[in-house]
């Protein structure tokens, strides 16, 4: 009887054990599954418009639209260069960030740009006092946790084939990276649930209402925006923003993005990543896969640290060379 217990004991503290190990490794795997760290480095891209069919987008896209609509600037002309500098980072564990709901909204949806430039001012202060810092965190109790790079961001424009102007055109641009990418979901249900509810102002003041969006459309408005700024690895973390928002004829491949769009015709638009997290290409094709569009990058730093390869490698070979000179005169 004696033994009988004994072994009950040890089989029950076996089995014990056994489930805290699998819960040990379930909860290891599920913290891998959800760590993401910041790639965001100083340096500076310089992006470079260097295809662009006027007549395959008129026809496939649409004729009344252009690049510049999406990109602004020069973006309609081949040639045209952009320039982003990466000034500053904050994303140390000491150096946490929080965003709340109407931080959320003024940054990522850009609400103030929707109001119309003609707005009167009783419109105006109607609307301010509907879209309070406050009233709008006591709405919605969403934080979200992220890193923040600040950057110097030049427009697109054809007279850069030289040297951009001194002063930037956003001088404090903010680059922001969030922790989790479920967030964007979370930001899409606050930012549509608020526009029923401002709607009714903005419908009582007589000016456009706000619009709706789909999953597929903000993910879209996140990259044409330059908004979506990624985290480490890459391929985990686009794959995790699409399938939280459950977009349809969306691809990931590795640091590359691929949806499917409609316009006068089918194409579709491919976004690369480079190795900072932010957006490196962008292509834009037609259904043959030819291309109408097209937006490269050259990462500044990068070539100055090869042409500081090249200069070190030819003077140390000067140097060989002066040492097996000097050698050989001292053998004579």
């Amino acid at each position: 009887m004696l033994r009988i217990k004994k072994r009950i004991r040890i089989m029950t503290f076996s089995l014990l054990l056994t489930v805290i190990i699998l819960i040990g490794i379930c909860s290891t795997v599920k913290a891998a599954e959800t760590t993401y760290e910041s790639a965001l480095t100083r340096g500076t891209d310089t992006l470079i418009v260097s295809q662009y069919d006027e007549g395959a987008w008129e026809d496939i896209i649409d004729d009344e639209l252009e690049p510049d609509d999406w990109f602004g600037g020069d973006a309609d002309k081949i040639g045209a260069k952009s320039r982003i500098t990466i000034k500053s980072m904050k994303y140390d564990a000491d150096d946490d960030l929080e965003w709340h709901t109407y931080k959320v909204l003024e940054e990522i949806f850009d609400v103030y740009s929707y109001l119309p430039e003609e707005i009167i001012e009783y419109q105006l202060l109607a609307f301010m006092a509907n879209f309070t810092k406050d009233s709008i965190n006591e709405r919605y109790s969403n934080k979200y946790d992220l890193w923040q790079g600040v950057s110097a961001k030049w427009d697109f424009t054809d007279e850069a084939n030289e040297d951009f102007e001194d002063v930037a055109d956003d001088r404090m641009h903010k680059v922001p990276i969030f922790k989790d990418p479920g967030d964007f979901k979370d930001m899409l249900e606050d930012y549509n649930d608020w526009v029923v509810y401002i709607n009714v102002t903005m419908v009582s003041l007589g000016l456009e209402s706000y619009p709706i969006l789909s999953e597929e459309e903000f993910l879209w408005q996140l990259i044409i925006s330059g908004t979506l700024t990624i985290a480490s690895p890459f391929n985990r973390y686009l794959s995790a923003v699409v399938d939280e928002l459950d977009c349809k004829d969306v691809e990931v491949k590795d640091s590359k993005i691929i949806i499917e769009k409609n316009g006068e015709e089918d194409y579709t638009v491919e976004v690369t990543y480079g190795n900072r997290g932010t957006q490196s290409s962008l292509i834009v094709k037609d259904d043959d896969g030819d291309i109408i569009y097209e937006i490269t990058s050259e990462d500044t730093t990068t070539i100055i640290l090869i042409i500081l390869g090249v200069m070190a490698t030819a003077i140390a070979g000067i140097v060989y060379v002066a040492v097996i000179i000097r050698k050989k005169n001292r053998e004579i």
